[in-house]
């Protein structure tokens, strides 16, 4: 056997590796692949300096990639192998895995070319778009790409006016030369509704890599045209190049962000194409639709001053074998790289399939297709399932989060501004863009929700219009005296990290008042009734997403006491509903709440089996699980029973009509209840009644219990045993209700689609 190397032997190959000269180091490292030569940077500490420097990156760029043999990545829709990696081929090669898909929720979407090894990848299913280096594995997350706040209908915060809304985007990668940065932007527009699809308005943003910012507006405004998010923009020499529907091309310069244009190719009028780059020069490739048979054009821009195309191929299908019309045939079509000294075209399908074709348009040579390979079958699909890749080092830089605690200053701003209001907040947003940036992350708005609600007394709002948005404060509602839209069907949750859910009519909600948003939540297997206990929300710390957990009733009989219930769940951001176990006991018509992890609600004593005290039912957003626990010592014959959270506790309100007064529980430990406060209601007058006084929440300043019902609200001192009212709605036979809402400081702003 071969003795272990001593300590001498280590110490003289490290002085050996270290005698190299850097110029010989450095000229062999450049040769390695990106991730060999990422890992040749722990030798030493000279190594790591010479290895990073901008010198090295730009010539191993230069020496790992030779011209004439591009490298391929691979994400296949609908694989029937494994979907959680990205492939890699070359031609003459073997499928390879590439790196791990850890990053997206379904499978990975190529947008772009390498641009100085970076490249724009999307979620196919999700839509979240990514700046990634596949050579390295390394990828980076764009915020606001998911569900951009310019594509959701929304209410302009604190202004009476909505914002503008778009309905489609398309994104582009670039790089600027002279600032040595690269640039992600994205350009929105909103159609008008005619035959023309002329476009009423647009914008356009830009995001810069590894720099403390967010999204920000582009230096000049764009025209008025309109784009789609499946013709992502193509970067050529400084200038990013969106396709327009009307066929038109719109340049965006990178360096000092102002807009031009380009003409089409003559007689080129079907916006159904592909914009890339070929042999150095912009491209667009078509079908010819007023032929009956598939004719396909590739076009290039020679002369880019003077704007002159020339027809690079012309593919006549018809000259083909049937079997090798099926490649023309794909969702998706579209020409990668000049092969084999620039005398073929390299083309790649939906299929996963790689072909080759002469400048001639002549019979095509299949180079790759996916079967008996380790990506097995695959499904056509008119997304791009093949890009191109470059071996290279260039970082995709930090993510705001990242930079943010990285520097003592950001940090400390964090620190102030997660402690101010809502809209304070959003105001000190405007001062800087690194400002900005800290807002707008998912870490600051929630530590904001946690530490800008300590120890203050709750903000009360009115309910103006669920549907709509609408809320007023309850200072502004009393002074500006204006007349609420009375409700009857209408109930609000107490806030849970933020944000409340609740219930109109038919339909639900998600909102966050602090910040004027609303999403309504519809099914097509309503009944059209009102259910006042129906979505419940809670928060699982675990994995730091909010939930919603929807139970209605597919069948009830009161006689019978007969029951059958379904439940549904959905985590806030994802916008998918799937089924779960419903709960072993009926829940009641009154509006659940949360505490620690868990969404309560009363249980129904009308149905199901008989129980001779009330029972409460709760569900466990971490284990995604029902159970059943007994309630405190009250009886359903008095009077009505609400839950509720109070300083941060579950209570149960217990109501007695005769006597005209509530009892309050708390739960102090499993199942162990105590009856923290008794309130008597006779000496406020008939504005306040048991059967229709609820307790909301209570002021941690002072420790008033807030009381609402349906036509006033008011502060109840368990102290003095008085009240205060807030306001009451001076005519008593109003039909309909008052809705307040309990709003937490948040900027917090669920934008996915449910």
């Amino acid at each position: 056997m071969e003795a272990p190397p001593s300590a001498t032997t280590e110490a003289t190959t490290s002085n050996e590796v270290s005698a190299l000269p850097m110029e010989i180091v450095t000229d062999i490292v450049a040769r390695l692949p990106a991730k060999m030569a990422g890992r040749s940077r722990c030798v030493s500490r000279a190594w790591r300096d010479a290895l990073t420097s901008d010198y090295f990156v730009d010539l191993h760029a230069r020496r790992a990639n030779r011209p004439g043999h591009p490298k391929l990545l691979l994400t296949p829709v609908g694989s029937s192998y494994d979907t959680d990696y990205l492939y890699s081929w070359q031609p003459g090669g073997a499928v390879e895995k590439l790196m791990p898909d850890d990053f997206s929720n379904s499978f990975i979407v190529p947008l772009t070319k390498p641009c100085h090894g970076l490249i724009l990848v999307r979620d196919g299913d999700h839509g979240s778009y990514f700046v990634c280096n596949p050579s390295t594995g390394v990828f980076l997350r764009l915020p606001d790409s998911h569900a951009p706040m310019k594509m959701i209908r929304r209410r302009k915060m604190f202004e009476h006016h909505r914002p503008p809304f778009f309905k489609d985007v398309s994104y582009g990668l670039g790089y600027c030369a002279v600032r040595k940065e690269f640039k992600v932007v994205r350009l929105f527009c909103h159609p008008k509704k005619s035959e023309t699809q002329t476009t009423k308005s647009t914008s356009c943003e830009v995001f810069v890599l590894n720099t403390l910012a967010y999204w920000r507006p582009a230096v000049e405004k764009p025209p008025l045209r309109r784009v789609r998010e499946a013709k992502p923009a193509v970067f050529l020499s400084g200038y990013l190049h969106f396709l327009c529907d009307d066929g038109g091309i719109i340049t965006f310069s990178i360096s000092d962000e102002m807009f031009g244009s380009l003409p089409p190719p003559p007689g080129f009028e079907d916006a159904a194409s592909v914009i890339t780059e070929l042999d150095g020069c912009l491209c667009l490739c078509y079908v010819d639709r007023e032929s009956e048979d598939i004719i396909y054009h590739v076009c290039i821009l020679r002369d880019y001053k003077e704007a002159r195309w020339e027809t690079l191929c012309r593919i006549d299908g018809t000259t083909w074998l049937e079997s090798e019309r099926t490649l023309l045939s794909s969702a998706w079509v579209a020409p990668l790289v000049m092969y084999d000294g620039g005398q073929k075209i390299m083309f790649a399908t939906g299929y996963c399939q790689v072909f080759v074709v002469n400048l001639d348009g002549s019979a095509p040579q299949i180079l790759f297709t996916q079967d008996e390979t380790i990506i097995g079958k695959v499904k056509d699909d008119d997304i791009p399932s093949i890009g191109l890749f470059e071996e290279s080092l260039v970082p995709v830089g930090g993510t705001i989060g990242e930079m943010i605690f990285s520097s003592p200053t950001t940090e400390m701003w964090f620190d102030i501004l997660k402690w101010l209001p809502t809209r304070s907040v959003l105001e000190l947003s405007l001062v800087c863009r690194e400002w900005r940036a800290i807002v707008m992350t998912h870490w600051f708005a929630q530590s904001h929700v946690f530490h800008a609600n300590r120890k203050k007394s709750p903000r009360i709002m009115i309910i103006m219009d669920p549907r709509h948005a609408s809320y007023i404060d309850l200072k502004e509602f009393v002074d500006g005296q204006q007349t609420p839209n009375l409700m009857v069907n209408l109930v609000c949750s107490q806030p849970c990290r933020g944000l409340n859910v609740g219930s109109c009519f038919h339909w639900d909600f998600i909102c966050n008042p602090a910040i004027g948003y609303c999403k309504i939540i519809e099914f097509d297997d309503h009944d059209r009734t009102f259910f006042a206990g129906r979505i419940g929300l809670g928060f699982d710390s675990e994995i730091d997403r909010h939930v919603m957990v929807r139970i209605t009733y597919k069948e009830k009989d009161m006689q019978t006491r007969h029951y059958k219930l379904q439940c549904k769940l959905c985590y806030v951001n994802d916008g998918k509903w799937r089924p779960v176990e419903p709960p072993p006991r009926p829940v009641a018509a009154t509006p659940p709440t949360s505490v620690k992890g868990k969404i309560y609600w009363m249980v129904e004593p009308k149905l199901g089996p008989v129980s001779e005290t009330c029972e409460v039912v709760a569900f466990d957003v971490d284990k995604v699980e029902f159970e059943v626990l007994r309630g405190p010592p009250c009886s359903h014959d008095k009077g009505r029973m609400t839950i509720l959270r109070l300083n941060g506790a579950l209570c149960v309100t217990c109501s007695d009509q005769r006597a005209n007064t509530i009892d309050i529980w708390m739960m102090k430990d499993f199942e162990f209840w105590s009856m923290e406060y008794h309130i008597e209601l006779d000496e406020f007058g008939t504005d306040y009644l048991s059967e229709n006084t609820t307790p909301l929440t209570i002021d941690p300043k002072d420790g008033r219990i807030l009381l609402s019902t349906d036509l006033s609200l008011g502060y109840y001192d368990p102290k003095t045993a008085a009240l205060e009212t807030m306001f009451a709605v001076g005519n008593p036979k109003l039909y309909g209700k008052v809705c307040p809402l309990i709003c937490q400081e948040s900027l917090i702003c669920p934008l996915d689609p449910f």
